[in-house]
């Protein structure tokens, strides 16, 4: 299964929402961070690991003419549990080298046996990846219950739409609180409200920067592992 999570931009929460949910996915699982703007997971959640692999030397190689599920191995950093980490770029202007790239590491992504989850980080730039959002199973909208992130999210919404076409349309991911309730959310936004993800002072910061420590118990790791375990049992359903 290729789950795909974007923003609208401001901040969403993204990159944070999609670490809480791989780490608590309940089978093997890789997350890729492939926004184009610049990972932050290795100056973050892996802040200390050497800073060498990950999305940019894995478009060398394809480059290279090594084949994308060949080379993808070698990129990846495990965690003590064995979830497997694709780390994105360093900088944005590594993008232009992989936007000829991108059908073959979709394709690549979404062919593996693991379940996948893509941080694409913000909709609307002129190098957003299309491929991984034409080719994901489901597609998950990432903002905050705040008109500013609001605003931004509709066209966001309406972008996914448009490019997927036939298959199943994006949803919202709502995190922490604001002035608007989920059920106006999903209504203003013609869109379903999947999950709500609080805000979570213990885990957010470790996800987010490297600082502290993860607790399984804490209110995200909680909704993340309950939203975690719900999508898997629809794509079992769905596979049935």
């Amino acid at each position: 299964m290729l789950t795909v999570m974007c923003s609208g931009g401001h901040a969403a929460g993204t990159t944070t929402s999609a670490l809480a949910l791989f780490l608590e996915w309940p089978r093997p699982a890789l997350l890729a961070e492939a926004d184009p703007g610049g990972g932050t997971i290795l100056s973050g959640y892996l802040a200390g690991t050497p800073r060498d692999r990950g999305l940019a030397e894995w478009g060398v190689k394809i480059r290279r003419g090594v084949a994308a599920a060949e080379a993808l191995w070698d990129q990846l950093y495990a965690t003590q549990d064995g979830r497997l980490i694709l780390p994105g770029l360093a900088e944005p202007k590594q993008a232009m080298a992989l936007q000829p790239l991108w059908p073959e590491i979709a394709g690549c992504l979404a062919a593996l046996d693991e379940d996948v989850i893509v941080d694409l980080g913000q909709m609307g730039r002129p190098d957003t990846p299309n491929d991984l959002l034409a080719r994901a199973d489901r597609v998950f909208v990432v903002t905050r219950p705040t008109l500013v992130h609001l605003h931004a999210t509709t066209s966001a919404i309406r972008d996914v739409k448009e490019l997927r076409g036939h298959l199943p349309e994006p949803e919202l991911i709502v995190v922490g609180d604001g002035q608007y309730q989920l059920k106006e959310i999903g209504k203003t936004l013609g869109a379903k409200v999947a999950a709500w993800l609080p805000s979570d002072k213990w885990s957010a910061p470790a996800l987010a920067y490297g600082v502290g420590r993860i607790r399984p118990m804490s209110p995200l790791m909680r909704s993340a592992r309950a939203f975690a375990a719900a999508l898997v049992e629809q794509s079992d359903q769905v596979m049935a």
